[in-house]
C-alpha cells in the first residue's frame, strides 16, 4: 500500500515543472502558518540562485529534496534553534556577500559557460541583493514586525553561501579528476 502511494506521489511530483513545485512548497508552508516567511526565503533564494548559482542536481527529485531542505531549514528549523542578533546578521551577511562575490557564479554544467561580462554582472547583482538585505536589517532591526523575516533571510543567505561553497569544492574535484 505504502509503495503504491509513494510511487503515485513520485509520479505526481515528476510531472510538475520546477516553477509549479514552488506552489506545492507554498501550500505546505502556508498550511504550517509560514507562508510569508516562505515568500521571503523563496524571493531571496531565487535571486541568489539565478545570479550566483550553486549546486546543480542531476535528477529532478534530488533538486526537489535539496530545495525543500534549504527552505525548511531556513524558514522553520534554524530560526527556531538559534536566534541571531541583528549585529551578527549584518556581520555574517557581509562575510557571505564577499564569499558569494569571490566564488560565484557557479554555472550549471548543463548550460553554456558564461563569459566574463556575464560573470561580473552576476557577481555584482548577487552582491547588491545581499547588500540590500543588510541595509534593511540595519535600518529596521528595531521593529519586531520584521524580526522573523530577518532571521529567515539570514538563514537563507547563509545556507545559500554554504551550498555555493560546496558546489565550488565539488567543481574543483570534478576538474581534478577529469
Amino acid at each position: 500500500m505504502y509503495s503504491i502511494l509513494f510511487f503515485t506521489l513520485f509520479l505526481f511530483l515528476l510531472f510538475f515543472t520546477k516553477s509549479r513545485i514552488f506552489i506545492i512548497f507554498g501550500i505546505f508552508f502556508g498550511f504550517l502558518g509560514y507562508f510569508k516567511s516562505f515568500l521571503v526565503s523563496l524571493i531571496l533564494l531565487l535571486f541568489l540562485r539565478i545570479n550566483i548559482g550553486g549546486i546543480h542536481c542531476k535528477h529532478y527529485i534530488t533538486c526537489f529534496l535539496l530545495t525543500f531542505v534549504v527552505l525548511f531549514s531556513s524558514i522553520i528549523l534554524l530560526p527556531k534553534l538559534l536566534f541571531v542578533a541583528p549585529i551578527l546578521i549584518i556581520s555574517i551577511c557581509t562575510i557571505c556577500m564577499i564569499i558569494n562575490y569571490k566564488i560565484g557564479p557557479i554555472a550549471s554544467p548543463f548550460r553554456p559557460s558564461p563569459d566574463s561580462i556575464l560573470i561580473k554582472k552576476c557577481r555584482n547583482t548577487g552582491f547588491v541583493i545581499i547588500f540590500i538585505f543588510i541595509i534593511f536589517v540595519s535600518f529596521f532591526h528595531k521593529f519586531s514586525l520584521f524580526a522573523t523575516y530577518f532571521q529567515v533571510g539570514f538563514w537563507t543567505i547563509v545556507l545559500h553561501t554554504a551550498q555555493l561553497f560546496i558546489a565550488k569544492i565539488s567543481k574543483k574535484e570534478e576538474c581534478a579528476n577529469a
